[in-house]
């Protein structure tokens, strides 16, 4: 009980410090997940603590994110009469966004020799960490290594993806919100969010159709693309 309330109260003072940072300077290198995720890797090293223990001390943490991920939905609740009438068209880019990143993940797989169990397990990583260790898990590959990278996508989408899409002259709230939501998943919905309302309506609708798109297509795709190989 107490290395539980030691663990939680450590993590979430230092996400509320990093999180007043990033308010104060607006920077999207000053992004609370990143520097949360720096700092607590680094104090683990530091103080010799294992990981496993970590984990175990932030349990009430990881179970409330869960839940919170529901609170996503509510900018899309709020926004539905402004989305419903792009509907089609968030579908269609949803799909689009899914199958390119995973034909782009599996040619590089491909390209550098990657074993089978390692393309598998790159091939569902914008979506929520739960959604792709179902689809990692039911093409066998290897969910610790989907975990790790699913998680720095949404991070570095939600620290340089608004900046790229700027550089890539998109000006439209909505199209980076789907862009953020087809690429980030979550991260990058919650970036979206607190760059413009309409961003974050689009990225939750995108992110919720992604999800259903790579459960039920990408685990098709790749016996497609491997029978294409074989």
């Amino acid at each position: 009980m107490i290395n539980m309330l030691l663990g939680c109260s450590v993590t979430l003072v230092l996400f509320f410090v990093m999180r007043r940072l990033n308010q104060r300077w607006r920077s999207p290198v000053l992004n609370p997940v990143l520097l949360c995720i720096v700092l607590i890797s680094a104090c683990l090293l530091i103080t010799d603590v294992d990981y496993i223990d970590y984990r175990n001390a932030t349990t009430p943490i990881s179970f409330f994110l869960e839940i919170a991920v529901v609170a996503l939905a509510l900018p899309l609740y709020q926004q539905l009469h402004a989305i419903r009438p792009y509907l089609v068209l968030i579908c269609a880019c949803s799909f689009v966004g899914i199958s390119s990143a995973t034909l782009l993940a599996f040619l590089l797989c491909q390209l550098f020799g990657a074993s089978t169990a390692l393309s598998a397990s790159l091939m569902a990583l914008s979506v929520t960490t739960p959604i792709t260790l179902i689809v990692t898990d039911s093409l066998n590959g290897l969910p610790g290594v989907a975990a790790i990278m699913v998680i720095l996508i949404g991070v570095l989408g939600g620290v340089f993806g608004l900046s790229l899409l700027r550089l890539a002259g998109v000006t439209q709230p909505q199209a980076k919100g789907i862009a953020l939501g087809v690429a980030c998943h979550a991260i990058g919905t919650a970036a979206a969010m607190e760059h413009h309302p309409a961003a974050g309506a689009f990225a939750s609708a995108a992110m919720i159709i992604s999800a259903v798109i790579t459960a039920s297509w990408v685990p098709v795709l790749f016996t497609l693309l491997q029978g294409i190989i074989s």
